[in-house]
């Protein structure tokens, strides 16, 4: 078959037609893209994903507002009024939440008079250009990290078990904040959308429902509360001619017939080392319905195994999805630990297949 550009591979990928590769996407953490910029002796970010033939390209919302002002320690408050300090260890550092502004609320009224952030901080008079830019040869993907994100957003606020109580024992507060998120991230998704005029390929959402071991709480929970408000994100993204992607962790088989249903275009994370996960099973039930984006383990053979071992992982992977319906990548994004000569065995494997 003769070389497809990227646009025209995405789309027969989604279409679960026939392509000369697999696309392929690089989705990376902190400080990866410039390791990944050194390891391959690249001038910048951009040149290293043209050497690894990357068919994708990244904007996020938070590209589009002034950036947090940070003290001379490097903490800085979100807009949520989340406050978080820089953490080093030997590999780098990650932002960890030092103050979180919803812990001690606990009436409607607190809620409500809470100093929300509003939509109008994002100014998205450039989006079309840089989508422009992007569009002519890539595929442009929008949104996470952060777009949509409820339980993991709302958490950081106010913790991770009070949200689990929150919405096991559907507390109106703690629904509240849920509610309110929701309501701020789909306007700005939607200013987004029209500001880009249709030329954003892929609107990213995410939200983790599950752990290693199942769904992080009911199925009949995750109805009430988070079907409603995906559903809601699925319908916009569309509604502009974009595919939605969404990106969950953890153990989500028995959700996936219901994002199915919803209309759900792409499974990102598909994290294959959670219970019931292993890529040839979920490609045997699910793989005619939705296109995954995924699946090379970054808890296993990306962190413990060495470059052969994750070329015969990725081949087995592409093998597994039969060769359309899959956009090749890690399981999450890549970390500030993984060996960046495991995250460029993926690409090698995919380019230099027959």
């Amino acid at each position: 078959m003769s070389p497809m550009d990227y646009r025209t591979r995405f789309y027969s990928a989604l279409r679960h037609e026939a392509c000369d590769r697999l696309p392929m996407d690089f989705i990376a953490e902190g400080q990866v893209p410039e390791r990944i910029v050194r390891h391959l002796g690249a001038a910048d970010y951009e040149e290293a994903l043209r050497k690894l033939d990357i068919d994708f390209r990244h904007l996020s919302h938070a590209d589009f507002r002034k950036p947090y002002a940070k003290d001379d320690n490097g903490f800085f408050t979100d807009m949520w009024g989340v406050r978080r300090r820089p953490v080093v260890n030997s590999f780098g550092s990650y932002d960890e939440v030092e103050y979180r502004p919803f812990a001690r609320i606990e009436t409607m009224s607190e809620v409500e008079s809470y100093p929300w952030p509003s939509p109008d901080m994002f100014d998205f008079s450039e989006l079309e250009n840089r989508c422009d830019r992007i569009r002519g040869e890539h595929v442009v993907v929008f949104g996470h990290p952060g777009l949509m994100d409820l339980i993991n957003g709302t958490s950081f606020a106010r913790g991770m078990e009070q949200v689990l109580v929150d919405v096991a024992t559907e507390d109106p507060v703690g629904l509240a904040f849920l509610e309110k998120r929701q309501e701020i991230l789909l306007e700005v998704a939607e200013r987004a959308l029209k500001a880009a005029k249709g030329k954003i390929d892929i609107l990213w959402i995410g939200d983790d429902y599950g752990t290693q071991g199942g769904p992080l709480m009911s199925l009949d929970s995750w109805r009430s509360i988070f079907a409603p408000k995906l559903k809601a994100f699925i319908e916009l993204g569309h509604s502009y001619g974009a595919k939605v992607m969404l990106h969950s962790c953890g153990s989500n088989r028995r959700h996936i017939p219901l994002w199915i249903d919803m209309g759900l275009d792409i499974y990102q994370a598909v994290q294959v080392e959670a219970e019931g996960m292993a890529a040839e099973g979920l490609f045997k039930d699910f793989g005619k319905h939705i296109t995954f984006h995924g699946m090379i383990g970054l808890q296993s053979v990306l962190a413990r195994g060495n470059p052969d071992d994750v070329r015969k992982e990725t081949a087995r992977i592409v093998r597994a999805s039969g060769g359309s319906g899959y956009i090749v990548a890690p399981t999450h994004f890549f970390e500030i630990d993984t060996p960046m000569e495991n995250a460029c065995a993926i690409y090698e494997t995919v380019t230099s297949r027959p």
